[in-house]
């Protein structure tokens, strides 16, 4: 992972609620070969089969943007994602720092996502955070909460309305 070492006394299931954790944000990172999409099979392999949940938080923002509002399964995720990647040239993800509950099966992930959208010189930089709850063997998420930087996603938006 990007510059974060696993503790020397971490268990086993730490390990793996902390892999699926990493594969969770970098499921969705931009694949070169496919029109510059995620890939969409990543993104459902590493969610729960059953009953997978994503939402967003902050609650003041959430109640500002209807379209965060609500739950989606990880279809909708992805479908929510595919409005937005046909504006992005790129973007680029940087897991900043990872905490483990083990007791609880819960990850927090912070990432960076560098975010260029099309026609543009200047990266958006969206500082995100992820509360990712895991299924009992802590292979696949099974709901997760995305907290996304306010000020970044409404410069992002600006400049892809730019392009409408």
């Amino acid at each position: 992972m990007e510059n974060i070492n696993i503790p020397s006394t971490a268990s086993p299931l730490y390990k793996t609620l902390r892999a699926t954790a990493i594969e969770f944000v970098h499921s969705s990172d931009q694949i070169y070969d496919s029109n510059g999409r995620m890939d969409e099979t990543r993104v459902k392999k590493i969610r729960s089969e059953q009953g997978f949940e994503h939402s967003f938080g902050h609650n003041h923002l959430v109640s500002t943007k209807p379209m965060l509002a609500g739950t989606r399964d990880a279809e909708g995720f992805i479908q929510h994602m595919g409005k937005m990647q046909p504006y992005l040239q790129s973007w680029e993800t940087t897991i900043t720092d990872v905490v483990i509950d083990e007791t609880r099966k819960i990850a927090v992930v912070r990432a960076s996502y560098n975010m260029l959208v099309q026609g543009s010189s200047e990266a958006v930089e969206n500082d995100i955070l992820w509360f990712l709850s895991m299924e009992e063997s802590g292979e696949k998420v099974k709901k997760s909460m995305e907290f996304v930087d306010g000020a970044a996603s409404q410069k992002i938006g600006e400049m892809i309305r730019g392009l409408m």
